[in-house]
């Protein structure tokens, strides 16, 4: 509860940065170039970079999926009628959530109903068991903390209530499904390294920054640097850690410091796109905008708008959010039709580039263009 002190605010701005972050996402020893805050060094190994291998990788990474990460058609007969709320945290990111889930749940023949919170632990529960008493069949709430809902998630079971999730760090097991986890954060950080090895030649020095305050993130940025060493040994990296209170605000001066006092470096990679407002911007107010190039994960219409016009932006890894819901729902789908649980389907991922950003490109990009006909042919349905 707030204290009246300014404390609960605070503790709901956090929550919904976090809830944020964590879904438009997916995710450390540092090294690098010099010291900085973080306390990085150089990179000691030496050799010759793997650009052929490297460019393999980005060949891959750069081609637009054209299959949705779910394969296995659903055998049985997929009960309609279901009712499924959605609880939101009530910020950009999570409405748009909400929509895509009412998108793919009218084709299964349910309803879901979006509650919108301000992703505060207590409004957050309260939802739940408010969702609980109104004889909901399933409830879908992103980046789910098992500590914290463990009261609603334990009536929820009892009640026989089903609960998916996505972009949590909660162990393998925890919930019927989770979508967008760590390990999976994973590829989108050898990505980008190999992205930036292939672009400078392999000359690469990478500035990281990073948001260890969110464990999700954390196998992006580890796979990123051990990427980066592997395929080139004589690149150079080092990190800065944001604070979640720079977050909407000096996300840009931050790196624009650091690239003042450290001129050697030509690459930054933003782990999640909530650092991403504002930098280009910064970078060109600096004059630095020809001489650095960035990358990130998540995005938004602005950002995607900036990628579209080149540099200083290198490539985006878009949110996989239709992904993410399509894949909660067909656990359901999967666990109602009576056959078994793919509990951690791969997302789609997809590293676009300045000149594959699609005109009609919004805050969410659907990765696979013909996603709703896929996904209607897995579960026997019709598509709008």
């Amino acid at each position: 509860m707030p204290d009246g002190t300014g404390r609960g605010a605070a503790v709901r701005g956090r929550s919904a940065v976090a809830v944020l972050v964590a879904v438009a996402a997916m995710m450390l020893a540092a090294a690098g170039c010099g010291d900085d805050e973080s306390g990085g060094s150089s990179s000691a190994s030496a050799g010759a970079a793997q650009l052929d291998q490297a460019k393999q990788i980005v060949e891959k990474a750069e081609t637009r999926p054209t299959q949705i990460s779910q394969t296995k058609p659903i055998d049985k007969p997929i009960p309609p009628g279901k009712k499924i709320t959605y609880i939101s945290c009530g910020v950009e990111a999570c409405a748009v959530q909400g929509s895509i889930l009412s998108e793919g749940a009218a084709m299964l023949g349910w309803s879901v109903k979006t509650v919108n919170t301000d992703g505060s632990p207590e409004k957050v529960n309260n939802a739940f068991e408010a969702a609980i008493r109104d004889g909901t069949d399933a409830v879908i709430l992103a980046a789910a903390d098992k500590d914290q809902i463990a009261k609603p998630l334990a009536d929820a079971k009892e009640a026989g209530i089903e609960f998916v999730t996505c972009c949590s760090t909660a162990p393998p097991g925890s919930f019927l499904a989770n979508t967008g986890t760590p390990e999976q954060g994973g590829r989108v950080g050898e990505m980008h390294a190999a992205k930036m090895v292939v672009d400078s030649g392999g000359k690469a020095n990478v500035l990281i920054a990073d948001l260890t305050a969110f464990a999700i993130l954390e196998e992006v940025g580890k796979v990123f640097k051990s990427t980066l060493e592997e395929l080139c040994p004589d690149c150079k990296h080092d990190t800065i850690d944001i604070p979640l209170t720079a977050i909407g605000k000096d996300v840009p001066d931050r790196i624009v410091s650091y690239l003042r006092s450290h001129p050697d470096v030509n690459y930054v990679f933003l782990v999640e796109g909530a650092l991403a407002p504002g930098v280009k911007p910064a970078l060109q107010a600096a004059g630095l905008g020809d001489k650095v190039k960035i990358s990130e994960q998540g995005g938004n219409e602005v950002i995607h708008q900036e990628l579209s016009q080149g540099d200083p932006w290198l490539a985006i890894t878009p949110a996989a959010l239709y992904s993410y819901d399509y894949n909660m729902l067909d656990a359901l789908a999967r666990k109602w039709a009576g056959v078994a649980v793919d509990e951690d389907p791969l997302p789609d991922i997809w590293l676009m580039t300045s000149d594959a950003v699609p005109a009609d490109g919004g805050a969410v990009i659907p990765l696979v263009e013909d996603y709703k006909a896929q996904w209607a042919k897995i579960w026997g349905k019709q598509s709008s």
